[in-house]
């Protein structure tokens, strides 16, 4: 993830700043928003700009110098979230999502219902659509979706709860993540401060379904755990109700079967509660350890992915195991069996 997201206060808002941002909402809209007219456009952007100029919190992903996408919050609400053409699809926009809700306390947003890629991305990030609109906020006739965000929920196993990451959890989850042993072979670096740590989670461990992996016996977090949905998919093979299901856990607590423990809860959530089809895991040439706890838990090798650019940014091969809601059903029944 190169690109930085920053909060530009009003003072700091220059022209040339709005300017660009215009611009790169004219594309992003051209792109996604296939229902308006070149003339609805040209109508809506001085709307635009105000926003740009008043919305009292905007934050905007740079990358290499050039805004990579926007966002701006007033309240507890997304008033307006808009990516270039370039960075669609790269994680940006659940990057911020996750930055409004856990740092702006956000819980409403407005999606065109036209535009069904953004009401399903905002599905993915645990929204609910809880209103219909039969126009917009200027009053024409495109349908607004008004969407709140659900309650996020706890999960448990024998000796885990599995739960939203806070804040306050920053210390210990650098403790762990800083470790170079846990994260360069899942493809991502090791923590390099607290202030690091509690950026993740502000941003990352933010998305929905991300949980702290906390002991139940000491109620230290010790590792992560999470299922993961559309843009944060690793594969390109993956569908609609499907999910990837992805885990860590700190050195000291290797072998001693809480990840299994933990991933059978998450496949019970996404099949008994979420109605997913199907679930998937990836891990890297190598990580010998993941594998284990993949087949451990039911899943089946699927297929491997040659050249992929990790995190870290070099290429690797990546082998993906898939688990069908049939053979998990079936698994289960035998093990109550047994």
């Amino acid at each position: 993830m190169g690109e930085v997201i920053a909060e530009i206060g009003c003072a700091e808002r220059t022209e040339a700043l709005v300017s660009a941002l215009t611009a790169l909402w004219r594309d992003s809209v051209r792109a996604s928003h296939t229902f308006l007219f070149e003339q609805d456009i040209m109508r809506l952007e001085p709307f635009v700009m105000q926003a740009l100029a008043e919305v009292p919190r905007l934050f905007v992903a740079m990358d290499d110098g050039k805004p990579a996408g926007f966002m701006g919050v007033d309240g507890k609400k997304i008033e307006m979230l808009f990516m270039s053409p370039d960075h669609m699809g790269h994680g940006i926009g659940r990057r911020m999502v996750g930055l409004a809700i856990s740092g702006c306390g956000v819980e409403l947003v407005d999606v065109n219902e036209q535009n069904p890629r953004a009401a399903a991305f905002y599905r993915r990030m645990g929204f609910y659509v809880y209103w219909r609109a039969e126009v917009d906020d200027q009053g024409n006739p495109f349908p607004l979706l008004r969407m709140r965000l659900a309650r996020r929920v706890c999960l448990e196993t024998g000796r885990l709860l599995l739960r939203p990451w806070e804040e306050a959890d920053a210390a210990a989850l650098y403790k762990y993540a800083s470790d170079p042993r846990v994260g360069p072979v899942a493809g991502w670096p090791p923590h390099g401060s607290v202030a690091e740590s509690l950026d993740v989670i502000r941003t990352v461990f933010a998305a929905p379904e991300t949980y702290a992996a906390v002991l139940r016996e000491t109620g230290e977090p010790v590792g992560s755990m999470g299922i993961m949905f559309g843009e944060s998919l690793h594969s390109a093979a993956m569908k609609g109700a499907e999910a990837e299901i992805g885990y860590w856990i700190g050195v000291p607590y290797w072998g001693r079967g809480l990840v299994p423990e933990a991933v059978e809860r998450l496949l019970r959530r996404c099949f008994e509660e979420l109605g997913l089809e199907a679930v998937w895991c990836g891990h890297y040439e190598g990580n010998v350890q993941s594998r284990r706890v993949m087949e451990k838990c039911g899943f089946v090798f699927h297929h491997t992915e040659y050249w992929k650019l990790s995190p870290l940014g070099d290429l690797r091969t990546e082998h993906f195991l898939r688990l069908t809601a049939e053979r998990w059903r079936r698994r289960a029944g035998q093990c109550d069996i047994l």
